[in-house]
Parts: structure tokens; sequence; C-alpha cells
């Protein structure tokens, strides 16, 4: 079941942001697994206020009463080339035992049907290219489109 979450879910959805975000390191950083995970335990500190901003939106994907998965909405984000404003993906988690039970399709198309209610075109996110598994789903099986490319240069080489 997808739900958008409550106040009472946050606990849930620390726990699962710092279980699953290093899935999301790329190959290229050096910052490890428990560096990231102190980061988004910092980052999700203010879930509560995150969650009462406008235009923000914490989708769940719930079974047996447990939160198997999350999506972060931002309905207020500008596309900084354009100026159309468009629905992005500020986060996504699935808990590593509920991966390939297709939770990740049901929450963006949630996600997609939010988007389209409030007059949206776009719903759009980063991905690291390291990130096989997701990119992959996110081409193959969820539609989306390769729209930019981030590149980056180590400052420490000549």
């Amino acid at each position: 079941m997808i739900r958008m979450a409550r106040a009472a879910d946050v606990p849930a959805l620390r726990e699962l942001a710092e279980l699953c975000i290093v899935s999301g390191i790329p190959a290229s950083r050096e910052a490890s697994p428990e560096e990231v995970r102190a980061y988004a335990a910092s980052a999700y500190q203010d879930m509560e206020q995150m969650l009462r901003q406008k235009g923000f939106v914490i989708l769940v994907e719930e079974q047996n009463k447990e939160i198997t998965g999350y999506l972060m909405l931002d309905f207020e984000h500008v596309e900084a080339s354009t100026g159309e404003k468009q629905c992005f993906i500020v986060d996504l988690a699935v808990h590593p035992g509920k991966r390939g039970h297709f939770a990740t399709h049901r929450l963006i198309k949630k996600a997609s049907a939010l988007a389209r209610a409030r007059g949206l075109k776009y719903l759009v996110g980063m991905v690291s290219s390291s990130n096989d598994r997701t990119l992959q789903l996110g081409l193959k099986g969820l539609d989306f489109q390769v729209e930019r490319v981030q590149v980056m240069r180590r400052t420490d080489i000549d």
C-alpha cells in the first residue's frame, strides 16, 4: 500500500534512509559507508519539519504495517535551464530485503499521478552513474530518460 507519510513514521523513515543511503554512493567518491550514514542521520534530523513544508511529500510503501520503502518529493522544484516547475525526487529507498517486489514501480506511479494532478509535466531525479540497478530500472522499467549528465573532476590531479 502506498500512502503519505505521517510524523509517527519518521523514526522508521530515518532508519530506512540510513540503511539504504550507501547504495547511492558514486564509485568515484571516497566517503565511507559510515560517513554517508552519519550524513544521512544529520540530513534527516528535522524530518518532521520537512513533512510540514509546502510542496514536500514523502510517500511510503507499507506492507503488514511495516514501512518497506519511501519516496521523497519536492513539488516546488524548478528546472534551472528552462524555468519549468517539476517534481523532483529528493530521495528513494526500498529495504534491501524487499527489492525486486515492485515497490519502486508503485511509488513512482503514485508520484507521477500526484505530479500530474498538480499540473506538473515532469518527474525528475538524480542517480549515481555507478548505481546500475537503479539506472536500469529507471530507464528500462520506469520510462525515465537521461536528460543531463553531471561530470566530476578531482582537484588533486594535474
